[in-house]
């Protein structure tokens, strides 16, 4: 009964959530994409908005309560303003929003409020002129306007920036001849008997709702009495029992139970009220003790702070690198807890204790808008768990539609929804969102930086996708875990087990303002830390750098990097150019900055931000070549986007003619924040312009093919940033090396380090060796060998050879991919091992079993089941 109780429960607070969302107008802006100021029409949650010298922004500067929120601008003799493209019914009350001014910029910034009842024809100013603040704080302004209405957001005053987020508008309402009373607990409407229930807790702690009462009516609503009964619920002194028309008073309500069981008591309001004289409401809650094990579904209506214990599979292990999702028959939980992650596997039977919280990562925003999660707080470090040594079970994906993604109760479980058709093509990029549909309902698919499915291409046909599903800032996202929840290949670099001695390394990358808190990522100590560990990781040899806008700061990265050399531009821009290097396998030789009197053309190079020579000799693998790299920050679209365009048509064609006439016989390698793609431009889909070096066999191009495989070099989804090598360099090209960085092991990359991602390539010099060539010289292999018998019915065997002791997986899959079965998941020792398959549930057809070793191995075969 308890189960069935509080499944009633959860239905009851959804249908009052569901009206209360139905009732209101309320736009967060989280939903839309617009990364350009000018004028332009946005579709969101509430209908289309036009967005004029506004955009929908989400970086460190920028102000918001969820994902993003309006970035308006009054720079340069622009004029801000956001307004409805619809009307809203019902009139409007009052209109409240969130306001401050864009990163540190002074407080000048200021907002004006209109409306308009005839569809945008003319607009009517309503309340006061208001000066954003630094924070984002919200304001109320009464309008009380009946009918269709609609509402614009003027920047009317200011030199620079400001945020506007979460504009929220109530229906206007007309007053009843007789006092009425209208009744909300926690913002939802409740009506005369209706039963509100508190959920369940810790016997000794409280769980409180704000009941808030109004009078709807022109005479006085006189309230007389108030009075609350049933053990375990009380209710705070009312603070005014004589309201006005539109005027309201607060209770707050409290539910603390003395034991553990089911309470039940009653509220009720005595008025004067025409449509209710006596205003009552049932109780109900339910009180347990500290360490009982309850159900997950009962866990998560609890307030956050409240210890509870569950118990359950695991659906997610560490594959996210934290949190842990795991799910018994009634709901999903994460839990984040570094120690759980890397003991328990998926389908592990597990049980822990700890306090509910909810993940934002310093975003700011309403606790119900991101992830539930049982994890460690200040007040409360006790995260006690137990993996349970039985076999281990995977639990079946649920079928859900994207409809049935967005809500809350299904938070945390692990699903599939069936043909899913995803609005991107080509690789996934790690820790970015992508769009997805299935004819029923879109939603959010999230590729986490830690899974193998960062770089794999994404399905070109609906495909069915397994994943958990998470919240964040308000947004319910579908998280595959690998590349088998999604039926793609997982992707590999050739060469990667050769070692980077052997070859030259070469990185192009725009690291966001680097040292300039004030236009960059805030935190210049975090970011230079950053950069350190990217650097080390890639280990290159050589890095063109973009956007160094601290000579000091890059200086520290020279010093903090042991080994390496660097030199900066000389040309008087903000953001410099530069190399870093290595200096055991780079011999600088010169370097100089070209101008106009090498044949450029100041206003075509960003008002003089040249090219960077850099001559040196690469000594790899004994073998060495003299080569000249050119490091380039082309002009950047921003207010004129045709102009700009032009621009680096012109520079580009500079560029090739200067190589072309001092370089024709070198090795030539041209780098850098090119600005523009190669297949076609980002402008008006214009022709490259740099097609004049894709079209000739002089030159290759090599993270063209990234770009035409739907890799991004920037945040904001285009491939800007590339690497051009002359022909004299195309015996050394290192085929297939090209990518993109992903950057996962820097956790704060976006907000605190940049918004592109390094791109690099390989190339080989002399004859190169690899760890697999040392491999299959040992006299000791890894082997997967054919399972006996093949066709079988219903069991066969499988056997394999281990050349050392390691961690190993063997699982089964179907032919679209999806794990039917896991046979091992552990430490093994070397030499001969096999295992037993029964597929008595399984239908008859090709099966694939894969064996894959923590040393690197990943073996397939088939075998066929016939019933």
């Amino acid at each position: 009964m308890k189960l069935l109780r509080y499944s009633f429960s959860l239905l009851f607070l959804t249908l009052l959530l569901t009206s209360l969302s139905q009732a209101q107008f309320f736009e967060n802006f989280d939903s839309g994409e617009k990364a350009g100021y000018t004028g332009a029409s946005v579709t969101l949650s509430t209908g289309n908005w036009f967005l004029d010298d506004a955009l929908l922004g989400s970086l460190s500067n920028d102000k918001f309560n969820g994902s993003q929120s309006v970035r308006m601008d009054r720079r340069d003799g622009k004029m801000g303003n956001i307004f409805m493209q619809f009307d809203k019914p019902n009139g409007a009350d009052e209109v409240s929003f969130l306001l401050a001014h864009y990163g540190n910029n002074s407080e000048d910034a200021a907002l004006q409020v209109q409306y308009s009842t005839d569809s945008g024809s003319s607009w009517t100013n309503v309340g006061d002129v208001i000066i954003a603040p630094a924070e984002l704080t919200e304001y109320t302004i009464a309008v009380e306007v009946e009918g269709n209405i609609r509402f614009k957001f003027i920047q009317s005053a200011g030199t620079d920036r400001m945020n506007i987020d979460d504009i929220r508008i109530t229906d206007y309402v007309e007053a009843s001849a007789e006092a009425t009373i209208s009744v909300l607990v926690d913002n939802a409407t409740a009506n005369n008997s209706d039963m509100i229930s508190f959920g369940s807790t810790l016997e000794g702690k409280q769980l409180t709702k704000t009941m808030e009462i109004k009078n709807t009516g022109n005479p006085d609503l006189v309230i007389s009495d108030v009075t609350v009964t049933g053990e375990g619920f009380s209710s705070s002194t009312l603070s005014d029992s004589t309201l006005a028309f539109n005027e309201t008073t607060d209770l707050t309500l409290t539910f603390e139970p003395t034991s553990d069981g089911t309470f039940q008591g009653n509220i009720t309001i005595t008025s004067n009220a025409d449509n209710a004289s006596s205003f009552s409401l049932t109780l109900s809650g339910e009180g347990f003790a500290d360490g009982d094990v309850i159900s997950i579904v009962d866990a998560r209506q609890l307030p956050l702070g409240t210890r509870v214990t569950v118990a359950g599979r695991v659906t997610v292990a560490n594959q996210f690198g934290g949190p842990l999702y795991m799910q018994d028959a009634t709901a999903g939980i994460a839990v984040f807890w570094q120690p759980l992650h890397l003991a328990a596997e998926i389908g592990d039977s597990i049980q822990v204790s700890g306090p509910l919280t909810v993940f934002k990562g310093g975003v700011p925003g309403a606790d119900e808008d991101f992830l539930l999660q049982i994890s460690d707080t200040e007040e409360d470090d006790n995260i006690v768990y137990e993996v349970f040594d039985v076999e281990k079970v995977d639990v079946t994906p649920r079928i859900v539609n994207l409809e049935q993604l967005n809500m809350e109760a299904n938070e945390g479980q692990l699903v599939v929804v069936q043909n899913v058709t995803i609005d991107h093509s080509g690789a996934f990029q790690g820790n970015q969102n992508y769009a997805i549909a299935d004819g029923i309902g879109t939603a959010e698919m999230r590729i986490d930086n830690n899974t193998n499915l960062v770089d794999a291409i994404a399905p070109t046909e609906p495909a069915n996708i397994i994943g958990v599903i998470g919240q964040f800032g308000g947004t319910y996202q579908l998280l595959p875990r690998f590349t088998e929840d999604m039926g793609v290949e997982e992707v590999s670099y050739p060469g990667d087990e050769v070692s980077k001695d052997q070859t030259l390394d070469i990185v192009t990358w725009n690291v966001e303002w680097f040292g300039d808190a004030g236009n960059g990522p805030d935190d210049d100590d975090l970011q230079l830390r950053n950069v350190i560990t990217v650097v080390e990781t890639i280990d290159a040899d050589i890095y063109a750098l973009q956007e160094i806008s601290s000579p000091n700061r890059f200086n520290a990265l020279v010093d903090s990097l042991e080994g390496y050399g660097g030199f900066l531009a000389s040309f008087s821009q903000t953001q410099e150019t530069a190399y870093l290097f290595k200096r055991s396998t780079i011999d600088s030789l010169e370097s100089a900055t070209l101008s106009s009197s090498d044949g450029f053309t100041q206003s075509n190079w960003a008002n003089g931000r040249y090219p960077l020579m850099f001559r040196f000799m690469a000594d790899i693998n004994n073998e060495q070549q003299e080569i000249y790299a050119f490091n380039i920050h082309a002009k950047a679209t921003v207010n004129d986007p045709s102009s700009d365009y032009n621009q680096r048509l012109v520079a580009s064609g500079e560029m090739k003619e200067y190589l072309d006439r001092n370089f024709a016989d070198k090795n030539v390698i041209f780098l850098g924040d090119y600005n523009d793609e190669i297949v076609e431009s980002i402008v008006n889909s214009n022709a490259s312009p740099y097609k004049n070096f894709d079209d000739d066999s002089e030159y290759t191009i090599v993270t063209k093919v990234l770009e035409e495989n739907g890799f991004t070099s920037r945040s904001s989804t285009s491939m800007i940033d590339h690497i051009t090598f002359s022909s004299e360099l195309s015996d050394e090209y290192f085929e297939g090396t090209e990518r993109v960085e992903n950057p996962f092991y820097v956790g704060s990359f976006l907000s605190e380090t940049s918004d592109h991602f390094p791109v690099w390539m390989r190339f080989k010099f002399g004859v190169l060796t690899s760890n697999e060539d040392e491999i299959l010289e040992s006299p000791t292999t890894i082997s997967l060998n054919q399972n006996y018998p093949n066709p079988f019915n219903p069991s066969t065997t499988i056997s394999y050879t281990l050349d050392s002791s390691t961690n190993v997986s063997l699982s089964v899959y179907d032919i679209t991919g999806r794990k039917v079965a896991t046979l091992v998941n552990g430490r093994q020792a070397a030499g001969a091992q096999e295992v037993r398959f029964d597929a008595s549930s399984l239908a008859s057809g090709v099966y694939i079993y894969r064996l894959e070793t923590a040393t690197g191995a990943n073996l397939t075969k088939k075998m066929v089941l016939i019933k």
